[in-house]
């Protein structure tokens, strides 16, 4: 038995079933409703941190702003709004000896959370400890993670964060 002879009712059902399927998946496609799923960057956003702070410290106790500069190339300039210079600046005035230990990390979609703890010197003598949270976001263009040296989306959620760079 033909389907179509059967029931030309069916028939018209179908076909317009699956002409309104067609059409929703390329709205669906058109207006951003799919969107695609990229990895995460390979290397850790911990390892980031770290390599960041490394290298500051190494600035530190070698002078020059050698090291200096190559941290800048881990943040987000863009988003930072912080120059090169600006960013040399900064940190020649962390203190000498200076050292981060991270302590944790939260990664939520394209943005991270890394904890880090480092120590400070205190006028009564002893040191305390300071925790302090980094924000990191994913560069589309590179698939690497980016420092915001200035806070700029912390605590802000991801859509929040792309508003405020348009």
């Amino acid at each position: 038995m033909d389907f179509a002879k059967k029931s030309p009712r069916r028939r018209l059902y179908l076909v317009g079933g699956i002409a309104a399927a067609s059409v929703l998946l390329v709205a669906a496609t058109v207006f951003g409703v799919y969107e695609e799923v990229r990895p995460l960057p390979a290397e850790p956003a911990e390892t980031v941190v770290e390599k960041f702070y490394e290298q500051i410290s190494l600035a530190k106790i070698r002078g020059g702003t050698l090291l200096i500069r190559e941290a800048y190339k881990l943040v987000d300039s863009e988003r930072s709004r912080v120059s090169e210079a600006r960013f040399v600046d900064v940190v020649q005035k962390y203190p000498s000896g200076f050292k981060v230990t991270v302590v944790g990390a939260e990664i939520v979609e394209r943005h991270a959370d890394v904890t880090v703890e480092y120590e400070v010197g205190s006028m009564f003598g002893d040191n305390f400890t300071i925790r302090n949270v980094i924000p990191l976001n994913v560069d589309e263009a590179t698939n690497s993670w980016k420092i915001d040296f200035t806070g700029e989306t912390d605590g802000q959620d991801l859509a929040a964060a792309r508003a405020s760079q348009q």
